[in-house]
């Protein structure tokens, strides 16, 4: 599917950036609103123990912390190896990093069209870059709904809980939807044709120049891209995500042993398994800033005792921190460096 071959219908920029960052701002707002409703029902936090617990850290577990960080982005971006040819995996690590970073400061999609300018400037084809891009995303929303199951399984090796599996339940129907409904679309031209003439045809009452058969036909065209890779990439993909989240709560579990609490004060089953419940929460902005948080210290306290809710405050201070700031700084680190490239390679181009 050829992007600048379709048409879109023309929203002003002014109205369409301004509704982007209300729509952003108010779903931080009621993440805020949800953490702060879920913290009170906790507890008060005493804050002066969760300065102290942070100020505790040595430099040599932070240096443990964004290495394990690292190691999470790598396993983050490996699908992007498995759906486009000719993308290594050290190129796939970079461009994952920016896309990140545009997400965090750009409205929402930017992260996308970024991941797919940046292979396109290595020459990966259009439409590959896009199809992979799609397929990326389509695995990753799979893996963050199949979460919540693998920790209730985790936990059902020491006990039973009704509410973490009452979640796990509703989140795989979900993952169960969304991995249908992919297999549908990307095995399925006829599908694919008609959904694609139905955008059309929506699109076509906002401006009268779109032609919906055109839309069904370039829908079709790129079904066949991801359909050529998806089952193939799933199959790959999906133990890749899940030790990436293993990975993950296993960061949240070293900044929760860096400030105090110990195994015999909160077991690293009930840590693990309360984040991969807690995992969908990431879909609210900032990976579920404030909400996820709140949630997992709720959850965990409830375990381990009000008395452990200012030091697990301080290892999700700590956790946040290094999951956002490590990913921030290696994206500004590959933009800088690929811009520069671009430059270098610029003149070059242009020589006869």
């Amino acid at each position: 599917m050829q992007v600048d071959d379709i048409d879109v219908p023309q929203v002003p920029p002014g109205r369409s950036r301004r509704a982007t960052w209300l729509r952003r701002a108010a779903l931080f707002v009621l993440s805020i609103i949800c953490a702060r409703i879920i913290i009170d029902l906790v507890g008060a936090i005493d804050w002066d123990a969760v300065r102290g617990g942070i100020s505790h850290l040595h430099a040599w577990q932070l240096v443990v912390l964004v290495a394990m960080v690292i190691l999470r982005q790598v396993l983050n971006a490996m699908p992007l190896v498995f759906f486009i040819d000719g993308l290594s995996v050290f190129r796939a690590t970079g461009c994952d990093q920016g896309s990140t970073l545009m997400s965090m400061i750009a409205p929402p999609t930017s992260d996308t069209v970024f991941r797919i300018m940046v292979m396109r400037s290595w020459g990966i084809d259009l439409d590959k870059a896009a199809a992979g891009s799609t397929c990326n995303i389509l695995v990753f929303y799979i893996a963050r709904w199949v979460a919540p199951l693998l920790g209730v399984l985790l936990l059902a090796t020491v006990r039973f809980d009704g509410a973490y599996s009452v979640t796990a339940g509703v989140s795989l129907l979900v993952a169960i939807a969304i991995l249908v409904g992919a297999m549908l679309v990307t095995t399925s031209r006829p599908l694919a044709t008609r959904l694609g003439r139905l955008a059309g045809g929506v699109a076509a009452r906002v401006r009268r120049s779109v032609d919906p058969e055109r839309w069904a036909s370039s829908v079709a065209d790129f079904q066949g891209h991801i359909a050529d890779r998806f089952r193939r990439g799933l199959a790959l993909s999906m133990p890749v995500l899940v030790v990436k989240l293993l990975v993950d709560g296993a960061i949240l579990l070293l900044a929760i042993r860096f400030v105090g609490i110990t195994q015999a004060q909160l077991s690293w089953v009930e840590v693990i398994a309360a984040f991969l419940v807690a995992f969908p929460l990431t879909l609210f902005p900032f990976q579920g800033l404030g909400v996820m948080d709140a949630t997992i210290v709720a959850a965990l306290t409830a375990v381990g005792g009000v008395e452990l809710e200012a030091a697990l405050v301080a290892a999700l201070v700590t956790y946040r921190v290094v999951t956002l700031g490590t990913p921030a700084v290696l994206g500004a680190l590959f933009i800088v460096g690929w811009r520069y490239t671009q430059r270098q390679s610029a003149p070059q181009s242009a020589d006869p």
